[in-house]
């Protein structure tokens, strides 16, 4: 017996179906989506608000006069985030290759415990005390924390948390480093300056305050040693103090670099295996391929290639049209497509003009590593000329192949 589909079965449709277009606004963060885009734009700038309005309110004048005010944003920015936290619960499912299966309960706990969550939570949780009465000037320094929520809008951001996690046992090292020079600047100052100024150096924590204001080069100049043999000493801290404390920037800096090397690549090598013209490649060659690209997105009405020119650039279209001109005869490239191959392939000049109908993405690989990969990889090559001769166009055929696309 077949069971009818009732107005039950058509909400839960429909539940569903509004649960993944909001997780495709609030969680994906899809820049082609134009919800996507003005929510995320919504949230930075609910968030910088945020920041000047606690920095605002403590100015007497401005509490006096708009003290209300700062209330009434105070709530309504309290409401958003509250709702943003929740619905992010709500559609953590779809997260899951099967958002139906069983356990949605556990895994929305456990989604809740992530860290970007755990920065939400902690941005909404103190202020929800101005509801029993806690004045809401003591909570200003958990306001702030919601500029942390801006992790969840930046990639930077986002690639920074995970340098400073994956470099987290060098940078430990760098600080028992320093923290160990400290004390030893301090221990050695205390004995060369203590009888000269035991009101600036007659205990070894006494000293480690200069040693760490030396060390770190912020130099105050309230505390100095006087005797020479102090002055010396002081001199081959400040030596020290630089290199030592330029190792951590040093690690932040290169494994900054490689992670947004590293990410770029992938979705470069991820874009690179769904062009029709690479795919069911080896993995290897993608990567080679992937590697030699360079990305550029132009506007509309830009010349990629001109008529007569030397053939130096094969042009891959990740997103966007153009149209290739060959006097009155107009072709129109999509994404997918590519131009300039035969070209070089010929080592000849582009036969036709390539002008951008539209803001595009596109990939480009240099003739002489166009030429180094064709060298290692002959089925690249073959699937290339076997690309022209499947063109659809009338004069695209085997016979009378064009001399360029």
């Amino acid at each position: 017996m077949i069971k009818p589909y009732g107005a039950g079965e058509a909400m839960k449709k429909i539940q569903k179906t509004f649960r993944r277009i909001l997780f495709e606004v609030i969680e994906m963060g899809l820049s082609s989506h134009r919800a996507a885009r003005l929510f995320d734009h919504f949230m930075v700038g609910l968030i910088v608000l945020n920041v000047m309005a606690v920095m605002l309110d403590t100015i007497p004048a401005l509490d006096a006069e708009y003290g209300p005010a700062f209330l009434g944003f105070e709530i309504f920015s309290l409401g958003i985030f509250t709702v943003e936290y929740l619905l992010r619960i709500w559609v953590a499912v779809e997260h899951r290759a099967q958002p139906e299966a069983p356990g949605k309960g556990r895994f929305r706990l456990k989604f809740m415990t992530s860290p970007l969550m755990v920065i939400d939570f902690i941005a909404i949780a103190p202020s929800l005390l101005f509801a029993v009465g806690v004045d809401l000037r003591l909570l200003r320094i958990f306001r702030l924390l919601r500029l942390f929520k801006l992790m969840r809008y930046s990639p930077a951001l986002a690639s920074l948390g995970s340098v400073l996690y994956a470099e987290r046992r060098a940078l430990l090292a760098t600080l028992i480093i320093g923290l160990g020079l400290a004390s030893f600047s301090a221990t050695v100052m205390y004995n060369l300056e203590r009888n000269v100024q035991p009101q600036a150096f007659g205990t070894i924590p006494d000293a480690l305050w200069w040693a760490l204001a030396t060390l770190t080069t912020v130099g105050y100049g309230d505390v100095v040693p006087l005797t020479a043999w102090g002055r010396l000493f002081g001199g081959v801290v400040m030596i020290f103090g630089v290199c030592v404390y330029a190792l951590p920037v040093g690690i932040i800096a290169s494994g900054f670099a490689n992670e947004i090397h590293q990410r770029d690549f992938v979705i470069r090598w991820g874009l690179v295996a769904n062009v029709p013209l690479f795919k069911g490649l080896d993995a290897g060659v993608i990567r080679d391929i992937a590697r030699n690209l360079s990305s550029r997105v132009v506007e509309k009405g830009y010349v990629a290639a001109t008529k007569g020119s030397r053939a130096d650039k094969m042009y891959l279209i990740v997103s966007g049209k153009v149209v290739q001109r060959n006097g009155g005869d107009s072709i129109v490239l999509e994404e997918g497509g590519f131009f300039g191959a035969k070209s070089l392939m010929e080592k000849t000049t582009y036969t036709a003009n390539y002008v951008t109908a539209s803001k595009c993405h596109l990939f480009i690989l240099d003739g002489s590593e166009f030429h180094h990969l064709l060298d290692e990889n002959p089925d690249l090559k073959q699937r290339i000329k076997d690309s022209y001769r499947q063109m659809p166009h009338e004069d695209f055929g085997q016979a009378d192949l064009p001399e360029d696309i």
